[in-house]
């Protein structure tokens, strides 16, 4: 692996500028900025893909991005202030440097960020990333996906299109949009995001989803059917106000940042 590619540190820079410009809005500039910015190693990493020597980088690069970070992480004492941090490097690694690796579209693109990922688990335990490309992080924003629905139907094992889940859907996209709920709808998508993000590194994150069926969104689907939209609509408040509480308030209190905002 030559020298531009492990020049790792330049990858870093701007990290939480632009995981604070992770909104529809501006992803999509901002994304493509970061990739022109380190063009040469993007250039370089494309080269050597195409040369055939996925394993190789697989192998190294893996290492210098997470050895860098863990050194990094290393240097913050306070405990709070490091999972803050790691959160954030988890975020930056999921919607900027994976998805960078992936736009070059060469063979062997999306083994090296799997690889990637792999070591980012068994090097920070507890915090599992996963690689997608641009257009798949892009077309969530673009279709307004119901991320927390979507990841709570997901932990029960039960399928994208299920009567639940489209029930759910209509109703955000219907009756709340219609009925004075376009102001929450809109936050629900600038935050949902960061929170599935950090549900998903909870040891027990399959427990909360279900909380979270439990609590909201079953009571949800039985007030729809129920023809009782008003009554949705508050769960549908409480939901969002409990999330805000507990995974980005929490986040901006501790010094945290990936906090999708709304401007």
């Amino acid at each position: 692996m030559n020298e531009t590619l492990r020049n790792i540190a330049p990858l870093f820079e701007g990290m939480d500028k632009r995981n604070h410009a992770f909104k529809r809005e501006t992803y999509a500039d901002t994304f493509q900025s970061y990739r022109e910015e380190n063009g040469g190693f993007f250039r370089e990493l494309d080269r050597a893909l195409a040369a055939g020597q996925q394993e190789e980088l697989s192998w190294e690069l893996a290492g210098a991005v997470t050895g860098y970070v863990k050194e990094t992480l290393g240097a913050v004492r306070e405990k709070r202030r490091r999972e803050a941090a790691q959160l954030n490097y988890n975020m930056f690694m999921a919607v900027y440097f994976l998805p960078a690796i992936l736009e070059g579209k060469q063979n062997g693109a999306k083994e090296l960020a799997d690889s990637i990922c792999a070591k980012w688990a068994e090097t920070f335990p507890g915090n599992r990333i996963q690689s997608a490309d641009f257009a798949t992080i892009q077309s969530g924003f673009r279709t307004k996906m119901c991320y927390i629905t979507t990841a709570v139907c997901k932990s029960l094992h039960k399928p994208e299109d299920c009567r639940e889940l489209e029930l759910l859907r209509g109703y955000r996209d219907g009756y709340l949009m219609r009925h004075g709920g376009a102001a929450l709808v809109e936050e629900y998508y600038d935050i949902a995001p960061t929170i599935v993000k950090r549900i998903n590194k909870l040891p027990d994150a399959e427990r909360e989803y279900r909380y979270l069926w439990e609590r909201y969104l079953k009571p949800c689907v039985a007030a729809i059917e129920n023809g009782e939209p008003e009554v949705c609509g508050g769960t549908y408040t409480e939901m969002v106000e409990e999330l805000k509480r507990k995974y980005v308030a929490t986040a901006e209190r501790t010094g945290g940042s990936g906090v999708c905002r709304r401007k």
